[in-house]
């Protein structure tokens, strides 16, 4: 991994500046004026384009992370809306013509591998519309909208303002009153802005389907698919993944949380009972600040690969591990690049619980993923969704046999049930919020809310029937209001097709762990120089779409491992 070569600009001066408006239309002036007349002239060409890319991705990138990391800063939230009101729309009309530009080229004159990009590229020309420019502007600022209102989410709780974040642990307690508490607690700063989230979406629902029918696409489901580049597979395959977790999860997990309810005595599980430990075991306490929790996530990164734990450090020495939850901060955790300076962050939330060493765990596999590949050209530099959380939830799994490092003894078995246990509890999740993504976005019911709640309690009836939302109902209802269903539309069968990937990496490493962590660190390497299966093939792995036999074979040989 090339942590240290410095990629400074050469078409651009240290003085331009990529977020105004003036100076972008005069690069775009001069990258016009390049010749491609020859395949020296069009590498050329190739590369001051990347660097013009880089660098407007950046300023957006930059101007995500200070909104996320302070929604109440309207400074940060006025620079995110207006480069996303006033220069994404710019750069978008005239990217295209670099696109075209970029089509029209011999395909012998591009690198030999850019073929999966020269598709993307190619579908991004054919999705694009001049129209639907202030309509992508406007997605962006909605969605501003929706990272305001959650990261402004507090409430009373036992004598001090909470975040939901800080509730999290209160779900793990032994007590069951205290964790039905907390969990009204935290559901209810949702429910409050249920309407609100209703009218928020019912917009973007709106402006989505334009987009699709701008582009001449039957259905926005059609038109993200392209979006998205989903070049491998199609509908009708992810619907067949669903069925299939449908048939192997779903009874795998009710049978599973069946002994949790016979475990901890309960006539049915509650929503509130689904985290903490069945026996009543406290959760464990494994760090007493955030420099504990970065020194062991260091130590156990060592372990794994040397070169993982050298890019965290570098990574925190650069301020880009922003782990601390504050007031005001969007919920959640991400990790982002910045394309210029081809340097990764982590963002998170962590609030003192055993899931926030897990959390460092994933987002430092994006982070380290995405580092794995600086030394590659922009257009290939990226990775498909399906295999960048390939990364994240593989680390997550490659961590486990240096737990000693983080966990005392009495702990490491009962959170190692824990984590496989959530292994297989969320695919049928997964597939519930991609169902129903594929209902709102084709059926006409799609547009009422009432109608929304109905289908969602059907989508769980159907794939989370262990637990019981009697009595709760209408904050059961609220559960599709997710931020991935507002910020990133349809990404989220990614995860699953992701999970059986890394699921795999972990039976492989239980045979041969030197070999999956090759195998695994390999592939990282590789952004999109090849094909989705193929990244999944490097990883010593198959890629389920395409093998939906390796489901059934994963969940049981997880299942004996909880002793199903």
């Amino acid at each position: 991994m090339d942590l240290e070569t410095k990629y400074g600009r050469k078409f651009l001066s240290q003085d331009d500046d990529m977020g105004k408006p003036e100076t972008i239309k005069a690069t775009y002036a001069r990258l016009e004026k390049m010749p491609v007349a020859t395949r020296k002239d069009a590498e050329a060409w190739l590369e001051a384009w990347s660097e013009v890319m880089s660098a407007v991705q950046e300023k957006l990138s930059r101007a995500y992370f200070a909104m996320t990391r302070n929604t109440k800063d309207e400074a940060a939230m006025k620079e995110y809306e207006r480069l996303a009101g006033e220069v994404m729309p710019l750069v978008g009309e005239l990217d295209d013509a670099m696109k075209k530009r970029f089509m029209s080229l011999p395909e012998e004159w591009t690198p030999k591998d850019f073929g999966i990009a020269r598709q993307n590229i190619r579908w991004a020309v054919e999705l694009y519309r001049k129209e639907n420019l202030p309509l992508l502007s406007e997605e962006m600022l909605l969605k501003s909208q929706y990272q305001k209102m959650s990261g402004g989410w507090e409430t009373e709780f036992q004598g001090e303002r909470v975040t939901p974040q800080r509730l999290n642990p209160y779900l793990k307690s032994p007590d069951r009153e205290l964790r039905e508490k907390a969990w009204r607690a935290r559901v209810g700063m949702h429910y409050a802005d249920r309407d609100k989230l209703d009218e928020l979406f019912d917009k973007m629902l709106g402006l989505r389907k334009q987009l699709a029918g701008n582009a001449g696409m039957g259905t926005y489901l059609d038109y993200r698919y392209k979006e998205l580049s989903r070049l491998s597979y199609t509908r009708k395959d992810t619907k067949a993944f669903r069925d299939a977790i449908h048939k192997f999860v779903v009874p795998a997990v009710t049978k599973m949380m069946d002994k949790r309810r016979e475990r901890m005595g309960l006539d049915s599980l509650k929503p509130w009972d689904t985290a903490v430990d069945p026996d009543g075991a406290e959760p464990p306490k494994i760090y007493k600040d955030l420099p504990e929790l970065k020194a062991k996530a260091a130590s156990v990164l060592k372990s794994i690969d040397p070169e993982f734990e050298r890019a965290f450090r570098l990574m925190d020495r650069m301020g880009y591990l922003d782990l601390e939850n504050r007031p005001g901060k969007a919920p959640g955790a991400y990790s982002s690049d910045f394309p210029e300076e081809r340097m990764a962050l982590v963002f998170g939330n962590a609030v003192g619980t055993s899931d926030d060493f897990d959390t460092l765990m994933h987002e430092s596999g994006h982070a380290i993923h995405t580092l794995s590949c600086r030394h590659l050209p922009l257009l290939v530099r990226g990775y498909p969704l399906e295999f960048a959380e390939v990364a994240s939830m593989s680390m997550e799994l490659l961590a486990r046999p240096y737990w000693d490092l983080v966990y005392k003894p009495e702990d490491r078995r009962r959170i190692g049930i824990e984590q496989l246990e959530d292994l297989l509890k969320f695919l049928p999740f997964m597939a519930m919020l991609d169902e129903f993504q594929d209902w709102v976005y084709t059926d006409k019911k799609g547009t009422d809310p009432k109608a929304r709640r109905g289908m969602w309690r059907e989508m769980a009836a159907k794939y989370m029937p262990h637990v019981d939302y009697s009595g709760v109902e209408e904050f059961q209802d609220i559960g599709w209001q997710y931020l991935h269903v507002y910020e990133v539309p349809l990404y989220y069968v990614e995860y699953g097709i992701a999970q059986v990937g890394a699921m795999q990496v972990f039976v492989n490493s239980l045979d041969n762990y030197q070999n999956a962590v090759k195998h695994y660190k390999h592939a990282l390497t590789l952004g999109t120089t090849v094909s989705l299966p193929e990244l999944f093939e490097a990883a010593g792995v198959r890629f389920v779409l395409k093998n939906p036999e390796v489901l059934e074979k994963v969940t049981r040989e997880i299942s004996k491992l909880i002793d199903l």
